[in-house]
């Protein structure tokens, strides 16, 4: 059962890092700045960036 939670765990805190990295790329995306600054930024893939703008 230990093993099961500290998964959960795990999974929450994952999923809470993509949600914060979503509301950031979103803010920056309504401030101005284009998919590739925040790409380069964040380091993430400029098609990744645009998936997330797009499903706002």
């Amino acid at each position: 059962m230990c093993n099961l939670s500290q998964r959960i765990k795990e999974q929450a805190y994952a999923e809470g890092i993509e949600n914060g990295i979503a509301k950031t790329i979103i803010k920056m995306h309504r401030k101005g700045y284009e998919a590739e600054q925040i790409s380069d930024i964040l380091d993430m893939e400029v098609e990744e960036i645009r998936k997330i703008i797009e499903n706002e």
